[in-house]
């Protein structure tokens, strides 16, 4: 299947072939479910659509030199009653707080600088993966995938560690740059990884914002990790494999069925 910006993210895609995000969708440890990750690609269920998503798209837009486009194909940024009819609405508007901070930062614009939106391919683990790389400057040795964040140095509780995370474990952020570095890696042919940065800013007043740099230890780490899931991963997506509900998740209590009554003092194991 030829990807291109109009099907990338397309139910046939999806299908087709194997990325980061559909990757995490099926594990519990980065809030996945395999019941949901399968009717989402499937085309049986659909995730609610909230304004942090967008707001991130917007951001992204600017990144990517299309946002008046995309100001113009979503009217759901702008008011349309009272006073502020027709302006920005007061989150949009934060965006463009946030926008501006990374503007003035030289160094920042410095490593969102090259080619956007690089679509690219490849075989791991025996399978196709795509990935879309934000900003691509082989160049200058590096790729950078730009985030926005409720704040940088917040923390996250995971369950099976019993620790917290920073966001960037919480979210499996290093396991998104290694395998996006060894997708470029090998469609382009090269013995070595590019060094994945992040641009992050942040959603606070003023915005924060900060440039992370990943190296060839976590890269290998992080590969690692996602060998020791895909197996099952492959199983489950290919229909091999019953994929097992969470019981937690939107598609989960969308379809839910109450199979018994529970005791009061089951609760308490939640």
């Amino acid at each position: 299947m030829q990807l291109n910006k109009s099907n990338y993210y397309g139910s046939e895609a999806s299908r087709h072939y194997m990325s980061v995000s559909q990757f995490k969708s099926f594990l519990p440890s980065y809030g996945g479910c395999e019941a949901q990750a399968m009717a989402s690609i499937y085309g049986d269920f659909k995730p609610y659509a909230i304004d942090a998503f967008m707001e991130g798209h917007y951001v992204h837009a600017w990144n990517e030199g299309t946002l008046e486009d995309f100001k113009a194909n979503n009217p759901d940024v702008y008011s349309s009653r009272g006073p502020t009819t027709g302006q920005l609405k007061a989150n949009f508007k934060h965006c463009e707080k946030m926008i501006q901070v990374l503007e003035n930062d030289p160094l920042v614009m410095k490593a969102l600088k090259g080619q956007k939106e690089v679509i690219m391919t490849a075989e791991l683990f025996g399978i196709p993966w795509k990935a879309m790389l934000d900003s691509y400057n082989p160049e200058l040795g590096i790729f950078a995938d730009l985030k926005t964040m409720k704040e940088i140095d917040g923390k996250w509780w995971n369950k099976d560690a019993q620790a917290y995370d920073n966001f960037l474990d919480h979210y499996g952020y290093t396991i998104q740059m290694a395998v996006y570095a060894e997708i470029e890696r090998l469609s382009a042919g090269r013995d070595q990884w590019l060094l994945p940065h992040i641009v992050v800013v942040t959603k606070q007043d003023p915005p924060d914002h900060e440039i992370i740099y990943f190296d060839y230890d976590i890269i290998e780490q992080s590969l690692h990790i996602v060998s020791k899931h895909i197996e099952r991963v492959k199983a489950v997506k290919s229909g091999k494999a019953e994929p097992v509900r969470c019981e937690k998740c939107e598609y989960c209590r969308l379809t839910k069925k109450v199979e018994r009554i529970k005791h009061f003092s089951e609760l308490s194991l939640y």
